[in-house]
């Protein structure tokens, strides 16, 4: 079965992110349209606008943890499989449970591009680690895809089995999906590209081309001067070699030597999640602040950090356009999360 999960808020984008569309398409349909295509069926869209979704003709489920982030949603798709010994999950509001399935694949609703090939491979390799008679080895529990060496737990396939534990996890408090996985038999995947994973969390992430009047909100209130130079880099033509950077491990060995680490994603981001020690200084707020970049750099070696690298890329070529020495942070807050390391939540301390 497949699952997209449309039950975020979409704060930070303005707007509801399922209903935007791309090549005229609302990205919500483009990623049933990706499940369908690699074989997962039924497909379902869990969360979201109900009667909006139905417009379009897509079958829906409520999610029954609304507002507590996207394990809740799998956790939800998992209950329609009906998976046997789990009280009082068999069905979802009312829903019949699905037979004869074992698994779910989920998307977001908020993927940009997304792959029916990329899907496809997720799905062979989970029918790679399915039990086979005499061999004895435990099929896997979840198959999870690398993107760029990071797991993308969204784009993952998830065997009714591990319902229970799941649940049991989520109310423990738990609500990442990589920690939450960490009690599971988890098989990786790698799949070539990087297209097929990249979200929309913000109006800038959207291709520059969008034909819609979400476009306009690209940079209200962003400081003239990195107006004028982000205008002046696409006209450009930068590419992503002109900015340098670095991965979490060599981060992780530049922070154990005293670098300075700079987060230039929104306040609410940083207090959901960040690298410990990293300083906020949003992204519109950065030519504001290049003379403290800079006096950074003249002590230690400046990393700069987003939620996967888009943002701190651009704060880098802007920076180091103004002789400041700064690298980009590949894969950002995310990678450094999902690969275990600490985090810190909540607002920064008080200096």
């Amino acid at each position: 079965m497949g699952a997209v999960l449309a039950g975020g808020a979409s704060s930070r984008m303005g707007t509801d992110k399922a209903f935007i569309e791309i090549e005229g398409e609302p990205m919500v349909v483009r990623a049933v349209g990706a499940l369908r295509a690699a074989g997962a069926e039924p497909t379902l869209v869990v969360g979201g606008d109900a009667a909006r979704l139905g417009d379009l003709g897509l079958d829906t489920m409520p999610d029954r943890y609304p507002g507590q982030g996207p394990l809740g949603g799998v956790i939800t798709a998992l209950g329609a499989l009906g998976s046997p010994g789990v009280s009082g999950m068999d069905a979802v509001s009312g829903m019949d449970a699905v037979s004869g399935i074992d698994a779910v694949v989920t998307l977001p609703c908020d993927v940009i591009a997304p792959d029916a090939a990329a899907v496809r491979c997720v799905l062979d390799r989970w029918a790679d680690t399915a039990v086979r008679p005499g061999v004895g080895v435990p099929a896997a529990d979840l198959v999870v895809p690398l993107g760029g060496g990071v797991p993308q737990w969204m784009h993952a396939v998830w065997r009714a089995s591990c319902l229970e534990r799941l649940s049991e996890a989520f109310a423990r408090g738990v609500r990442a999906p990589s920690e939450a996985a960490r009690q599971l038999r988890t098989a990786t995947v790698d799949v070539p590209g990087t297209g097929w994973f990249g979200d929309a969390d913000r109006p800038e992430d959207l291709p520059t081309e969008l034909p819609s009047s979400i476009a306009a909100r690209r940079g209200p209130g962003m400081p003239d001067e990195e107006r004028a130079w982000r205008r002046g880099q696409r006209g450009a033509g930068m590419e992503a070699a002109d900015v340098p950077e670095i991965d979490i491990d060599e981060l992780e060995r530049r922070r154990a030597g005293g670098a300075a680490v700079f987060d230039v994603r929104e306040p609410d981001e940083y207090e959901e999640v960040r690298i410990p020690g990293a300083v906020l200084v949003p992204l519109a707020s950065v030519p504001d602040a290049v003379e403290e970049f800079r006096a950074a750099s003249q002590r230690t070696a400046v990393c700069v950090v987003c939620a996967v690298g888009g943002r701190s890329g651009q704060a880098v070529g802007f920076l180091r356009d103004r002789g400041v020495d700064a690298v980009n942070v590949a894969g950002g807050t995310n990678a450094w999360h999902q690969s275990g390391r600490p985090v810190d939540t909540g607002p920064a301390p008080a200096s």
